[in-house]
């Protein structure tokens, strides 16, 4: 096993940002949050956002300008050698893709997006839930005819087009321009390595507050589909059940499937913080060898290790933009998108960032 898998599994059996970096897969990633979302609330109750229903977006003139009026600041971190040897915060983008082979060389959609920010100065952390038909405007790519998509497909453009940096340095800088985020570092998983890594942690337990019901879920040779089913109640999960889990939508839609996947990724954190996990180090090891990629230097992992831990439950919040914080429009070749209501996701980045 090489030196960076060993490192990257370290974080995870500590750090709540490798429980969310286990997360994988296409079309899967305050205290009381899991409740909320079982209830499938806004995370912020105090904000009320009312999307203007007649507003008509035009694409040409979104790409050109700049991000409106609310203004993100970015606390970048600043203080070295804090606790754990951290700064004061670190965000990392949770990349999801579908690739059962670990072939990271081959240029992909990222389908899951999620960020987290870990705040070593206060032993906090949150998550930030991206949909993948987010549509707005891509940096770089004006020379290859490109000003704005979807952006499950900046990770895609940056490799296909030489984006200095590759895919995951265009998937930052989309993120900054667009929600004033700044993102440190990635960790990029596949359905291979998030099956492989429940089943080695003996399943995970998942409260599920409605019976799911999908009648069309794929089967893995995309040949066709099947019923997949879930009972309502608490319920054990395998790796596959729970990949299933957190990629079906068409009982529901996209929106509540990322609230399923932030209760995946809790329940995933539950279990890799359990004393039951210590015996099973050389499974989990082994769970993720060679289906890992991340920028993330082995000292920042053996921060993240040290930190981990030491955040509660109760210290971890959870921000998704969901069917409040967007207006659905299609594009001139037929694609179903949705445009960021910018104001009313500005109070969510600044949650996020713990401002």
């Amino acid at each position: 096993m090489s030196k960076s898998t060993y490192s990257i599994l370290i974080g995870i059996l500590g750090a709540s940002v490798i429980m969310a970096g286990v997360f994988a897969g296409v079309s899967l990633l305050n205290p009381g949050w899991l409740s909320a979302a079982f209830n499938r609330t806004p995370v912020r109750p105090n904000v009320v956002v009312v999307p203007n229903q007649n507003y008509t977006p035009n694409p040409g003139v979104f790409a050109t300008v700049p991000p409106p009026a609310v203004v993100w600041s970015t606390p970048l971190p600043t203080a070295e050698n804090g606790v754990c040897g951290g700064p004061e915060q670190m965000t990392i983008a949770l990349l999801g893709v579908d690739d059962r082979e670990g072939n990271y060389a081959k240029p992909t959609r990222t389908d899951a997006i999620k960020l987290l920010n870990v705040r070593f100065t206060d032993k906090s952390a949150a998550l930030f839930s991206i949909p993948r038909d987010l549509y707005m405007p891509q940096p770089n790519l004006e020379e290859v005819g490109i000003t704005q998509d979807r952006i499950n497909t900046a990770y895609l453009y940056g490799e296909v087009y030489g984006v200095p940096g590759g895919g995951s340095e265009q998937l930052k800088q989309t993120i900054e321009l667009n929600f004033g985020i700044r993102v440190h570092r990635y960790v990029m998983v596949n359905f291979g390595a998030f099956v492989n890594f429940v089943d080695a942690l003996g399943g995970i337990d998942i409260y599920v507050p409605t019976a799911i019901s999908d009648p069309t879920f794929p089967l893995p040779d995309d040949s066709g589909v099947f019923l997949f089913e879930v009972p309502a109640g608490e319920v054990h999960m395998d790796g596959l059940t729970a990949l299933r889990y957190a990629r079906t939508r068409h009982q529901d839609d996209d929106y509540h499937r990322i609230l399923r996947q932030q209760e995946v990724l809790m329940a995933i954190r539950d279990k890799v913080l359990s004393p039951a996990v210590i015996p099973q180090i050389p499974a989990l090891l082994s769970a993720l060898n060679g289906l890992a990629r991340t920028d993330l230097t082995p000292e920042e992992i053996a921060s993240l290790a040290c930190i981990g831990p030491q955040i509660d439950r109760q210290a971890i919040d959870a921000y998704a933009i969901t069917g409040e914080y967007v207006i659905p429009w299609t594009t001139p070749t037929g694609g179903r998108v949705s445009i960021p209501n910018r104001e009313a996701i500005g109070p969510l980045v600044s949650g996020f960032l713990g401002q």
